[in-house]
């Protein structure tokens, strides 16, 4: 199995896409997998390793490799169109030249102390596509103001970058003890405010004790390996279609931002592991069977650990409402939208008033029947 490389390098090498017609720097156009020149039109296609993308051996790469922390300095670089030198963020492997305008992407695999990127999900929706997924899911917000709308269509801008992350495979052994509880139900007999004796029915519990071992895959555990966006709002994304990796090349960051981990390896394994414990508890809780269920114990052997470094596509984009700024994400594959919006005070004092007024007419007619 192949291992990605953990690039020692002091300095990457920037990278330009010039247009064979004019000159003029190429961007990747989104759902083309190809670059364009936004002034003459010339298109020119992005070759794509038909191969899939390879998964790594976890245990196998910590044990021969030096973990490196990120590179937390800034690199000096140079633009290979006019040959201007800028400082390069230590978080940035793709960016414009600040003196003749030009995409300047610096690839990941020639960033000291990084594991490079094997594979990335290309943006299929474009800005204009993105902004209007934006607008469709401002309209639904019931909670949000009226005037909300029409001000996001003018207000705020979109910013395409692709996200770092890891993705973990692996296979569990868990060994359990628990209690399997099975509901049954006695006759109760009681006493009414009135006086009368009465009888019902109450629920109550058999415990047995309960053991086993059940066995967990996991496939591909998305684990966010960077901080410079919202957590909650990537973590609600639940649209990503991984089926559609390539493997990686510079010209897809062309006309686009992308940012390096800050996640260590090691660290996104720990994250991976804390959320494969519902899928096993789950799979516990069907083994023991019953009506209800206790887990007492739990020792889960992890095999067949591997893991890819991958880069995701997101808009990201920020509008302002009454002196506020609200952020949201665009998936740059499906056009998903998660993010905040404001909470109409009118609107929400409608609601509570609407339901105290259902609950007394509810109350009225419990007392007309009485």
């Amino acid at each position: 199995m192949s291992k990605p490389p953990i690039v020692s390098s002091s300095q990457g090498q920037a990278n330009r896409f010039p247009c064979a017609q004019c000159g003029a720097q190429l961007d990747y156009a989104p759902g083309l997998l190809q670059l364009k020149c936004p002034y003459c039109g010339f298109e020119q296609p992005i070759p794509v390793a038909s191969d899939r993308v390879v998964e790594n051996d976890f245990l196998r790469f910590v044990k021969e490799e030096p973990l490196l922390p990120p590179d937390p300095v800034n690199h000096v670089e140079q633009c290979n169109n006019c040959a201007a030198q800028f400082t390069l963020g230590p978080r940035e492997t793709s960016t414009t030249c600040p003196f003749c305008g030009g995409n300047v992407v610096v690839a990941p695999a020639n960033t000291p102390g990084q594991i490079a990127p094997e594979g990335l999900v290309p943006f299929m929706v474009d800005k204009r596509q993105a902004r209007t997924c934006f607008e469709s899911w401002i309209g639904t917000r019931f909670w949000a103001p009226n005037d909300l709308k029409n001000l996001s269509k003018r207000d705020g801008g979109l910013t395409g970058v692709y996200v770092p992350y890891w993705t973990f495979d692996a296979f569990t052994i868990t060994a359990y003890t628990g209690m399997k509880g099975i509901v049954y139900y006695r006759t109760e007999t009681y006493t009414d405010r009135e006086g009368n004796v009465r009888t019902r029915q109450v629920e109550d519990v058999h415990w047995y004790p309960a053991s086993g071992v059940v066995q967990v895959p996991f496939d591909d555990l998305l684990v966010l390996a960077c901080d410079r966006l919202p957590p909650q709002h990537v973590a609600a994304m639940r649209s990503w279609q991984l089926d559609k990796l390539v493997n990686y090349e510079n010209a897809f960051l062309s006309g686009f931002q992308a940012t390096r981990y800050t996640t260590t390896l090691s660290e996104g394994y720990g994250v991976a592991v804390n959320m494969m414990q519902p899928g096993i508890d789950r799979a516990i809780r069907q083994d023991i069977g019953g009506d209800r269920q206790q887990i007492h114990s739990k020792n889960s052997d992890y095999q067949d650990i591997t893991f890819k470094h991958i880069l995701l596509p997101i808009w990201s984009g920020a509008y302002r409402y009454k002196g506020k700024t609200w952020t949201y994400l665009v998936n740059g594959q499906t056009g998903e939208v998660t993010g905040d919006s404001p909470i109409s005070p009118w609107k929400v004092a409608l609601a509570v008033l609407l339901g105290l007024i259902v609950v007394g007419f509810i109350l009225w007619l419990m007392s007309q029947q009485q």
